[in-house]
């Protein structure tokens, strides 16, 4: 018998054994679940589409109701009783990018990588994996969400239960993987499609590439590809990223990124002096403020001085329409 090692996801509900059972669990009719199973590839919309600079394009997608309804039932009632170890913190209540970069802080050497097209390379059939082997759910009610979870035989992102599906993809593998590296003194993380591996003690050259070896080793196993551009590796001695922020000693957003949220303040100010319109509750400045509120998740004291600006122009507005 395999060893599984206690860090793993699990499942803390009874098991669906059959589409009665799930008709009740999702409060949904047989026909309508069969009925949405089979039309779910045509029920969804183009939410977004992102050309990237290297040329790969980022689509997400949004159900149309009633299948909608459906997946927010599967979320709720399924997927919200799975117990995700530490090291997953992609779309899970508590977690965050934030979060991710935490569990990398005071390391000396930090190994990120990328997985390439990672939802739509998430197939149908590791879904239905997921579905049947994870969860334990009969062929049937697995065959059943699978179709309810997918589109054109691909995990769609965006979609309510995508993330949820995307943090299982490895669920057999990756805490084996884990608990490999923690042995070693290593930390592994992923973040969707993320993977961040620390050490707080210098590695050689033949130990960094045995942990490429073993994170590259899981994903080729399940049909995934590393983004190579992506791979990066760093060390104390520069400044260390895990999920774009450094982990050199707490997270942090890297001075370009605070240099563009205060120009983005400071062409507000400029625009508001020319005598440009300047709407508060939407467009660019509602874009500034929420970048500014970005910037006091991790740095408060520069961002309340952004704040203040933000708050005199809104004054001044107020001022110049009175009579």
């Amino acid at each position: 018998m395999n060893h599984i090692p206690s860090d793993s996801p699990f499942y803390c509900r009874r098991r669906i054994s059959n589409m009665a059972a799930l008709s009740k669990a999702l409060n949904t009719s047989l026909d309508e679940l069969n009925s949405l199973a089979r039309r779910a590839d045509q029920m969804y919309r183009l939410a977004s589409s992102l050309t990237k600079p290297d040329g790969s394009v980022r689509q997400t997608w949004d159900a149309y109701e009633p299948l909608k309804k459906v997946q927010r039932s599967i979320r709720c009632n399924i997927l919200d009783n799975v117990v995700y170890p530490a090291y997953l913190t992609g779309s899970l209540k508590g977690c965050d990018y934030k979060v991710n970069a935490s569990l990398h802080i005071g390391a000396k050497i930090v190994i990120n990588e990328d997985i390439t097209c990672f939802f739509p390379s998430t197939s149908a059939t590791i879904v239905q994996n997921i579905w049947r082997n994870f969860f334990g759910f009969g062929k049937e009610v697995a065959e059943c969400l699978t179709r309810l979870t997918t589109r054109q035989e691909e995990l769609p992102q965006g979609a309510i239960t995508s993330s949820f599906l995307a943090n299982l993809a490895f669920w057999k593998d990756e805490p084996v993987l884990q608990a490999s590296l923690r042995a070693r003194g290593l930390i592994y993380s992923r973040y969707v499609d993320d993977i961040a591996v620390s050490s707080v003690n210098f590695l050689d050259n033949s130990a960094k590439s045995a942990v490429i070896a073993c994170v590259y080793g899981m994903l080729f196993r399940h049909g995934y590809r590393p983004k190579r551009t992506k791979h990066e590796i760093k060390t104390s001695g520069e400044r260390m990223e895990v999920t774009r922020l450094s982990v050199n000693s707490k997270p942090g957003l890297s001075a370009s990124r605070q240099s563009q949220i205060r120009s983005a303040v400071n062409h507000l100010e400029q625009a508001f002096l020319r005598g440009e319109i300047i709407e508060f509750g939407k467009g660019p400045y509602a874009q500034t403020l929420g970048q500014v509120h970005l910037l006091a998740r991790f740095h408060p004291g520069k961002a309340e001085k952004l704040k203040q600006r933000l708050r005199a122009l809104k004054k001044m507005e107020r001022m110049n329409k009175c009579p």
